[in-house]
């Protein structure tokens, strides 16, 4: 007989499982054959259903007024679905629970075409439920209405269960054979495939994709580099002209070209060199043709370091492909590199493969990865989706090098291990694309993670001295140490039935038995110690905070503070709590060295527990040193600071490098033949002066490049003549009031950048609320969804307006229609209070003019970034901060605009000029 499901999708008033109530319910039932009936109906809601939501589906308060309650609409769906296998998109997290929450009895075997989506297809990047139905050709006309959201599920699902019996045998069966005894609402779908797949040919094929044969012998640089002409590079950079299918619409840029020139002669002399290049010269382009052609002279590399992912992709899967296509016999090579962390280690995930039982979520991430490695050639996490919840179990997957015993592994000598053939693919490369991250953390190895190179270009380099900040200095949340804790008493139970499974019970198993035993008991020793520390610190926190201060501040340690009474008390109990932390510390210590030690035992799961001990080890010794240089030790080269976890209320403790410029150079710049700093924000009053301090690159050439772009033309600089001003207490209302306005004259298409979460949320539920009418969304960083989802509806809807804090200054690219209109709340000064901001202060003899200003104004450039991306673009800034114009300071930040039309108005009057100014780039 064959199975009978339900497709079915609710729609609610909002996404709050808790509080929001059913407006619709659609359902499809159905055999893998034929459909066997629908069930529709519209339901009168408990509360008001938003603006938003009306818009979404179409569906209008006032056909809901006459709608059933629910109550006499549930029996009915309840009789549709007995007896069958509830199907639909995201229904573990979202349908079902509403049902359950209003009393409506279900079938309990749930197949989620989401989750049954992040295993049979892992790599697919997006997976909702349009996505989807596009992917496997399902016809999806109708959006967000529950029968039709509940059909295109049923097609997805369909779809799903073709793919799944289409898996290797043995794969399939790997897979059921996991996820068969977990308690996944979904887990019975595989082993429904395998049985299926049992009637049907063997579908064979290797479960690891083999490497492809491709050339990996390492680069053997040229012992006298011999200099490449300048005009080469500036020929393969005109002949793109005769490539429209790679480069549509090129155009010569004068200052393309002369960035091309430049960063070539730095490449040939060995020299610094910083370069400012607007919006529109196309950087990347002049920094990459003279990096090829000179590395493939020479055979040299040449490492290029980002900031953001989106520039990383830019130049790896746009930029550098079209850099080999001008020159396709040229044989350039070129890859991207991540730290160890990134990469599965085949050996580890094998050593789960072969464990006795999985935990529900071992059993799901090793399924994803399982049907995972037959598509991939990387390795890379990447390519996968893993949520917060599978990160530490990845970590014990992944080729992290503080534990890794990889030189003895089958998976290197047939070299199908991903971080050495990642490691393989960047000593064969002429150009290799890194982080800042990386880039800085290779310092600290002593190069040991990226291959030899001699010259290196940091595009995106004013996060430069950000980045080395955060890579050379040390944070510890008290959650932390209890998770060192908690995995510590958690190997003894590991531990034991490992050896319970070894072949031969050796001495050497014993005394890794009392070692753990021994390793769990200073675990719990521990815990009180900390706890201690913990509310000491709390506590004098609490003291030293300032009467007004917000639990988000943070307490700067000075010197003046370790002489405070109450530190003395602080330092005690941090010596207690080093002693029981390092006896933790030595008990993992010698549980490693054992382990590594002992292959003869062959225990099961032998290579995740070294993992978990090797990294539980690194992090004990990374935590004893970081704390004893933030609690013990007054270094007047390091900025100490504590504060309060706004996620648990644990205790931060946290420390910097005071300045990192020296670091720079020597960990970066001495050992290099030529570096290029690039970005399209590093000046401060027409000057690098600014960033050649902060980043220690004060000798070296400059070189300053406008934008093509007629700025005049597409951008309009708003100020009011009267915005209070932000200290005001009328302020966030007259901010509020003002966005409104403007919204309504862009008709969404908006983005308004905040310094401060506080004003942000305070604006937020104001402006949201008068633009509901307007059909106007407006959704809010933190509120509303992640950054990440925030930018999806600025592209995807032109009714937004998207109320962000600091990720959205910059790295966020939105060309066209998706944004017209720019407001920033204030001007983006740091906060004076910030222990880092403060500390550096200090080494200023005008702190304010040397060093806060210049760095607002770099931000502010960085903001107004966002705004015109192409040469089609136009739109309006409006700078909602009256010191733009009342302050001696403002003029620098309307100089440091490339040649805007800036105009003054009174507030009422400012949705005129946005309406106009968009009206006439609309008639063009």
């Amino acid at each position: 007989m064959s199975l009978e499901y339900v497709a079915f999708d609710l729609e609610t008033t909002g996404l709050d499982i808790k509080q929001d109530t059913i407006i619709e319910i659609g359902a499809v039932r159905f055999t893998r054959d034929e459909v066997l009936g629908t069930f529709e109906t519209l339901v009168r809601p408990q509360r008001e259903v938003p603006e938003v939501v009306q818009q979404l589906t179409g569906i209008r308060e006032e056909e809901l007024r006459t709608a059933p309650p629910l109550e006499s609409v549930a029996g009915g769906f309840e009789r549709f679905i007995e007896g069958s296998i509830l199907v639909g998109q995201n229904i573990v997290r979202f349908d079902a629970p509403i049902l359950d929450r209003e009393g409506i009895r279900r079938p309990e075997r749930l197949y989620d075409t989401a989750d049954l989506s992040y295993i049979l297809m892992p790599s697919l990047g997006a997976w909702s439920l349009a996505k989807l139905a596009e992917r496997f050709g399902v016809v999806f006309d109708t959006q967000h209405r529950a029968l039709s959201d509940a059909d295109a599920a049923r097609g997805v699902f369909l779809a799903l269960s073709e793919l799944a019996i289409e898996l290797p045998n043995d794969v399939l069966g790997q897979i059921a054979q996991w996820l068969t005894p977990t308690a996944l609402p979904w887990s019975g779908f595989f082993r429904d495939a395998f049985d299926r797949a049992a009637s049907l040919p063997p579908v064979k094929r290797p479960v690891l994709r083999p490497p492809e044969n491709v050339d990996l012998r390492p680069l053997k640089p040229s012992a006298d580099p011999a200099p490449v002409d300048p005009q080469t590079a500036l020929a393969v950079l005109g002949s793109a002209a005769q490539r429209p299918d790679l480069f549509p619409g090129y155009e010569r840029r004068p200052q393309q070209e002369a960035m091309t020139e430049a960063v070539a002669a730095a490449f040939n002399d060995g020299t610094r060199l910083m370069v400012e290049a607007g919006t529109g010269v196309g950087k990347s382009l002049a920094y990459l043709i003279p990096a090829a052609c000179h590395s493939l002279a020479n055979q040299g590399r040449v490492v290029v370091s980002t900031s953001t992912i989106n520039l990383q992709e830019q130049l790896t899967k746009k930029d550098l492909p079209a850099v080999k296509s001008l020159s396709p016999d040229s044989g350039l090579r070129s890859c991207q590199l991540k730290g160890r962390r990134n990469y599965l280690c085949l050996k580890r995930f094998n050593a789960l493969r072969t464990s006795a039982a999985l935990s529900d979520d071992e059993a799901y991430l090793a399924s994803k990865i399982l049907v995972w490695l037959g598509e991939t050639d990387t390795g890379d996490r990447g390519e996968l989706r893993i949520s917060p919840q599978e990160d530490a179990l990845w970590s014990r997957l992944s080729a992290d090098g503080a534990s890794c015993t990889s030189d003895n592994s089958p998976f290197v000598v047939d070299g199908s291990c991903f971080m050495l053939r990642a490691r393989k693919e960047a000593e064969a490369s002429h150009i290799v694309v890194v982080n800042h991250a990386l880039l800085l953390a290779d310092i600290g190895t002593g190069g040991r993670v990226i291959p030899p190179y001699e010259h290196v270009v940091i595009d995106e380099a004013h996060n430069l001295e950000a980045e080395a900040t955060r890579q050379f200095g040390f944070t510890c949340r008290e959650r932390e140490l209890h998770q060192l804790f908690d995995a510590s008493e958690g190997i003894v139970s590991a531990l034991g039935k490992a050896l319970r499974t070894a072949p031969v019970l050796l001495e050497a198993g014993r005394e890794m038995e009392e070692e753990a035993t021994a390793l769990r008991e200073a675990a719990k020793s521990a815990r009180p110690r900390l706890q201690q520390l913990s509310d000491l610190l709390k506590a004098f926190l609490a003291q030293q905070a300032a009467p007004n201060a917000d639990r988000d501040s943070r307490l700067h340690v000075t010197k003046a503070t370790r002489v405070q009474p109450d530190w003395s008390d602080v330092e005690i109990a941090w010596e207690n709590c080093r002693l029981v932390l390092s006896d933790v510390a030595a008990h993992l210590g010698r549980l490693h060295e054992s382990l590594l030690s002992a292959e003869e035992l062959g225990m099961l799961n032998q290579e995740i527990i070294i993992a978990t001990v090797g990294q539980s080890l690194e992090a004990a010794n990374g935590f004893l040193s970081g704390l004893a240089a933030a609690l013990a030790e007054d270094d007047p080269s390091r900025v100490v600071w504590l504060e309060i976890d706004r996620g648990d209320g644990g205790i931060i403790v946290s420390w910097v490098p005071l300045e990192v410029d020296g670091l720079l150079q020597s960990g970066l710049y001495e050992d290099r033949r030529s570096v290029v700093l690039t970005g399209a924000t590093l000046r401060t009053q027409d000057s690098f002066a600014f960033l050649q301090r902060r980043v220690g690159l004060r000798d070296c050439e400059t070189l300053a490049l406008g934008s093509p772009f007629d700025f005049e033309k597409a951008a309009l600089v708003l100020i009011p003549r009267d915005m209070p001003d932000p200290g005001s207490p009328d302020y966030v209302d007259a901010l509020a009031h003002a966005v409104i306005g403007l919204a309504r004259a862009s008709q969404g298409r908006a983005l308004v950048l905040f310094t401060s979460h506080a004003t942000l949320r305070a604006s937020h539920r104001l402006v949201a609320d008068a633009l509901k009418s307007d059909g106007i969304e407006a959704l809010g960083q933190g509120i509303d969804g992640s950054p990440r989802q925030l930018v999806r509806a600025l592209r995807g809807k032109t009714k937004t307006v998207v109320l962000g804090t600091s990720s959205f200054w910059e790295g966020v690219d939105l060309p066209g229609d998706a944004l017209s209109l720019l407001v920033m709340a204030r001007l983006p000064f740091a906060v004076p209070t910030d222990p880092v901001f403060a500390a550096r202060s200090e080494a200023y003899e005008d702190p304010f003019n040397e060093y806060a200003l210049p760095q607002a104004v770099v931000r502010f450039k960085q903001g107004f970034g966002r705004l015109i991306r192409t040469t089609a673009d136009r739109g309006v800034l409006v700078v909602l901060d009256p010191r733009i114009v009342t302050k001696q300071y403002g003029p620098e930040f309307l100089r440091s605009l490339p040649g805007c039309t800036v105009r003054q108005a009174a507030m009422r009057e400012m949705p005129g000029h946005v309406g106009q100014w968009l009206a006439r780039a609309t008639a063009q």
